[in-house]
């Protein structure tokens, strides 16, 4: 069995996560029992939710002290011992932060490289990513056609899908909140957003009113706090509210603060609307079909931003924290 480098957890932060909170590792990965593989991990997906990982209470898989910290990866078989995947195929799942990773094969999905490189089952084709994206703007806020559709985080991985995605679902105009006029730029001159706010320059709720002053029908929140304070002031009567994640609050999991104007829900006779991917299974493999041939097509845009080296993974989860990425952030292994 091959010699496993890899991250672990050293320490829960005590509020920001720090690069201190991770040290690097080596031993020999485990021999594989009946139903495993042994997965050489290529590339990892950066994501938002491995810093809910770090406090041993979140929502996802929590690591432990000592333990790998969860991230999803594809990468190439390397040993089986289950008849459903050989040597040689190329497979996306769980793969933790670390250079070789053996799992259940029930837990990797085969790639088809025929729908599109292999990397992109870490970006469009995501479960955590391309899928949310579609079926949460689909299925959940139920885009139709003239709509305003505002997305926060929209430069990010989900967000910069998302905002295209409702475009193509028919949506009038997309708006998109982002830190800054490079990023701001991106969305409108790059995906194709209609406009975009910008909430480093300056109060976001009158910036939003100014460009859609007859309010917003659907809001893509995946950053919650003030942006999302500043969406509930401009809501359309009958708006739909998509919570799909809450970055800023992601480094304070234990004081996790909710929308001050949450009343504004009532007032515009508005709906709140939790999301969560993994409740629609259903969806997925249309969602994989519609999101691959919108990639093929070039109807769908993905930028990549890639950092090297499976010892760069600490500085990469502060780097997506702290907004440092456009797009999909990937970590090549080596």
């Amino acid at each position: 069995m091959p010699v496993n480098r890899k991250v672990v957890l050293k320490s829960h932060p005590q509020g920001p996560v720090r690069l201190d909170n991770f040290d690097m590792v080596t031993d020999e990965t485990t021999p594989l029992a009946a139903g495993m593989v042994c997965v050489k991990v290529d590339c990892l997906s950066i994501d938002a939710f491995i810093r809910t990982t770090l406090d041993g209470g979140g929502f996802h898989q929590s690591a432990k002290l000592g333990g790998v910290v969860p991230a999803l990866g594809v990468g190439t078989v390397v040993e089986s011992a289950d008849p459903s995947l050989a040597v040689g195929d190329i497979v996306t799942g769980p793969m933790c932060s670390q250079e070789y990773a053996v799992l259940p094969a029930g837990l990797c999905g085969k790639v088809d490289t025929s729908l599109a490189e292999p990397k992109a089952f870490l970006g469009a084709l995501s479960i955590a990513t391309g899928l949310t994206s579609y079926v949460g703007m689909k299925y959940v806020a139920k885009i139709s056609g003239g709509e305003t559709v505002v997305v926060s985080g929209a430069a990010g991985a989900v967000g910069s899908l998302a905002g295209q995605v409702a475009k193509l679902l028919g949506a009038g105009r997309v708006i998109g909140i982002a830190g800054g006029a490079t990023k701001c730029a991106f969305l409108v001159d790059e995906l194709g957003f209609d406009a975009a706010v910008d909430y480093k320059a300056g109060d976001v709720s009158k910036q939003l009113g100014e460009i859609a002053p007859g309010g917003v029908d659907v809001f893509w929140d995946n950053v919650g706090g003030d942006v999302l304070d500043a969406v509930l002031l401009n809501l359309a009567v009958e708006a739909r509210v998509v919570l799909c994640g809450a970055v800023s609050q992601y480094e304070n999991m234990a004081d996790v603060r909710g929308p001050k104007n949450y009343l504004k829900i009532a007032e515009r006779d508005a709906r709140l609307l939790g999301f969560t991917i993994f409740h629609y299974p259903e969806r997925h493999a249309e969602a994989t079909a519609t999101m691959a041939e919108w990639l093929a097509s070039g109807k769908l845009i993905v930028r990549e931003h890639v950092e090297t080296g499976l010892e760069n993974f600490p500085a990469a989860v502060r780097g997506l924290l702290d907004g440092g990425n456009t797009g999909k952030f990937l970590l090549k292994i080596s």
